[in-house]
């Protein structure tokens, strides 16, 4: 009896020391990250927007009758890959929606050849990179299911001047004025693909008296967008006609802290 009973003490210390190891693993969802866009390779023009054709090729006929060259990719940052499609019309034609990356800083120059600036002297927090947002439905996705608990955002310049001063380089976009305002939404969809949840960030807001356009790098919670696989931008103006909004849809973006769930 009592071989049996030092047996079934030695048990009930193995049980005890392996539940304190269990303790002390790891909690997975805890471990957080923040993609900062600083590992992206840009060369020597300073920014990515799918011109290197690395995207899948498909073509079109334009309304003129040419034929565009489509090519659907992705650059990468960490655990975030940034969608982008580059379209290539001929004779050196060329646009560009979704996600770019780049490194541009200049606050001056105004009109669509300055569009891949932010207005501000870095990246957020003095970094050298940021991705830069163009037309509706953008996205991003991550590897693996995340809480997004904020980003940085910020105009870009092309933008920014183009509500404080009317100066879009095309006479498209007018002059912010009382009442007026210009919409970043951010929505969160999950990886069933059902949408989780929204949040609103203004980058520009003349109602109720206020005359704020957002010229800093300034943080968003998102955590309220629960667990997601992507998040999904679009883009309301008050400067808007039949054929959208006339301020140009742009916004940077960077510094994505996440919690893996």
């Amino acid at each position: 009896m009592k071989k049996q009973f030092f047996s079934y003490r030695w048990l009930g210390a193995i049980v005890l020391l392996g539940s304190l190891l269990t303790a002390c693993e790891p909690d997975e969802s805890s471990v957080t990250g923040v993609v900062t866009f600083e590992d992206v390779a840009l060369d020597s023009t300073g920014y990515w927007n799918g011109s290197d054709t690395s995207g899948v090729h498909s073509t079109f006929e334009a309304w003129w009758g040419g034929t565009v060259n489509e090519y659907t990719g992705y650059f990468v940052s960490g655990i975030l890959h940034c969608h982008n499609v580059f379209d290539d019309y001929g004779y050196g034609s060329t646009s560009w929606k979704g996600m770019a990356c780049s490194n541009h800083t200049d606050k001056d120059s105004i009109g669509y050849g300055n569009q891949y600036s932010v207005y501000a002297s870095s990246g957020a927090n003095g970094s050298a990179k940021f991705a830069v947002l163009n037309g509706d439905s953008a996205r991003c996705t991550f590897n693996y299911p995340v809480r997004v608990n904020s980003m940085m955002i910020n105009n870009a310049t092309y933008a920014y001047l183009t509500m404080k001063f009317g100066t879009d380089g095309a006479g498209f976009a007018r002059k912010f004025v009382a009442g007026d305002y210009f919409r970043v939404t951010i929505a969160g969809i999950g990886a069933n693909g059902i949408k989780t949840g929204s949040v609103d960030a203004y980058l520009a807001d003349f109602r109720d008296g206020k005359s704020y356009i957002c010229n800093a790098w300034t943080s968003i919670p998102l955590s309220e967008l629960g667990t997601i696989k992507s998040l999904v931008f679009t883009f309301a103006s008050t400067d808007s006609s039949a054929n959208g909004i006339n301020t140009p849809a742009y916004v940077c973006i960077d510094n994505l802290h996440y919690t893996l769930e």
